[in-house]
């Protein structure tokens, strides 16, 4: 086990009697004095856990007790009539703040930095260059002249031929033939019609024009 931990504990345990023989031998502020050491305890036993399992934030738990108990000592030495047990206090408690300070300093240096990579300029990939092919063989690269001409044809497009327009209509059993906007036209069932393009057919079928045709 590191050193460090054992003479860590050994300050605090010179602390702890320290404090409790001073504060049983004054009688001015005893009861918040008696809460004051319960607290610096509690935080003796915290940091003693943290440093044992080595985390990160033992050691300014530590620097934070020995600041505290630093004032509480300081505030008590007017009180107080043994002044070689305050002398004694005061150079363990620096003591131990000089060990969190070089403790919290060593752990910031050996931690990993991290790599920044700046958005702004990308990081550049270097492909391998291609190598130059030789004159001698542009030629044979070169498509033949049968590949060019058996380059797949896109089919022709239909042309669409409109359909003649079918403008008359008349009845298998009728006389008249008439125009598609006729009434009489849509009344024609549809197995019934016969269709026209011209007037010129209708007639020649024996059909004579309706009062709508014009």
């Amino acid at each position: 086990m590191d050193k460090k931990y054992f003479i860590i504990i050994a300050i605090f345990f010179i602390n702890f009697i320290g404090l409790t023989s001073i504060i049983f031998s004054i009688k001015p502020f005893f009861m918040f004095e008696l809460l004051v050491l319960f607290l610096f305890f509690i935080s003796a036993v915290v940091s003693m856990y943290y440093i044992y399992h080595n985390k990160e934030e033992a050691w300014i738990v530590a620097l934070f007790f020995f600041a505290a108990y630093f004032i509480n000592i300081t505030f008590l030495y007017f009180y107080s009539q043994n002044q070689a047990l305050f002398v004694l206090l005061i150079l363990t408690t620096i003591i131990g703040f000089i060990m969190s300070i070089e403790n919290i300093k060593g752990k910031a240096k050996t931690r990993p930095k991290k790599e920044i990579v700046s958005e702004e300029e990308p990081i550049k990939i270097e492909r391998p260059s291609e190598p130059e092919i030789p004159d001698i063989f542009v030629e044979e690269l070169k498509p033949s002249k049968h590949f060019v001409e058996t380059k797949v044809k896109k089919p022709k497009k239909k042309k669409i031929t409109k359909k003649p327009i079918k403008r008359y209509v008349a009845s298998r059993k009728g006389v008249n033939y008439h125009d598609l906007k006729c009434r009489w036209a849509r009344k024609i069932l549809p197995k019934r019609k016969i269709w026209f393009k011209t007037k010129k057919e209708a007639e020649e079928d024996g059909f004579k024009p309706c009062v709508c045709v014009k």
